[in-house]
């Protein structure tokens, strides 16, 4: 109750009119404690000078800021706002799941129609999460992959999964994209496959630019299958 009226409190000092006079920008280093989603704005609680800030506004600069980033607090006219996060090795770049692998060969008949589960991982993340799956597949069958988001409870919050298109023969290097709207919190997520028919996965270099995928993250040598999450 009390960090509902502090918040509310700086909501109502942002719209009130403030004496003209020679205001100064005073810019200040703090940690972020918390991130909310306050009325369809991201709103943070900022540790700093031994106290805690609740319910500061940031700017657009800050979209995908989480607990423990170092941030840029500007003060004007008493209206706090957090305007940026300092940079650190993979902030702001780094996605917020990430699965890979060199695998290649025929799927095993998932046990279920749970499929089978590839990775498990507890994310903090809110707003538009930008999804990414994507296989080097031959045969005559489908192959798909799928995120689950279960809250703290195990309760669904969010489902996306993508399936390749039915193929017969040759080798399809498949790539798929979409995205999920979630309130921000701290999430279960599970990356899932299953296959259907004839499917393989391929893992060796295709001539031409039928290539492994590679990059900083995938590695020189490049992978047969990849998965990612980030904050739009």
């Amino acid at each position: 109750m009390q960090s509902n009226l502090i918040r509310a409190g700086n909501r109502l000092a942002e719209i009130m009119p403030s004496q003209v006079g020679a205001e100064a920008t005073i810019t200040r280093i703090g940690t972020i404690n918390t991130v909310y989603d306050t009325g369809g704005y991201w709103t943070a609680d900022v540790d700093m000078s031994g106290g805690t800030l609740m319910g500061l506004q940031m700017t657009t600069d800050c979209v995908g800021a989480r607990a423990g980033d170092r941030c840029v607090v500007e003060t004007y006219a008493k209206v706090a706002i957090v305007t940026g996060i300092l940079a650190r090795p993979g902030c702001g770049c780094s996605p917020l799941f990430e699965w890979s692998s060199t695998w290649s060969g025929t799927p095993w008949t998932e046990p279920d129609e749970s499929g089978y589960l590839e990775k498990t991982a507890t994310v903090t993340c809110g707003g538009l999460i930008l999804c990414e799956v994507a296989a080097a597949i031959s045969g005559t069958g489908e192959y798909s992959m799928a995120f689950d988001f279960l809250d703290a409870n195990g309760e669904r919050k969010a489902y996306w999964c993508s399936t390749s298109p039915q193929k017969n023969g040759g080798t399809l290097r498949w790539v798929a994209s979409g995205s999920v709207r979630l309130p921000y919190g701290s999430y279960t997520v599970k990356l899932t496959t299953f296959h259907w028919g004839t499917v393989s996965i391929v893992g060796n270099d295709s001539s031409g630019n039928s290539l492994r995928w590679r990059d900083a993250s995938l590695g020189v040598e490049g992978v047969s299958r990849y998965a990612r999450l980030r904050m739009a």
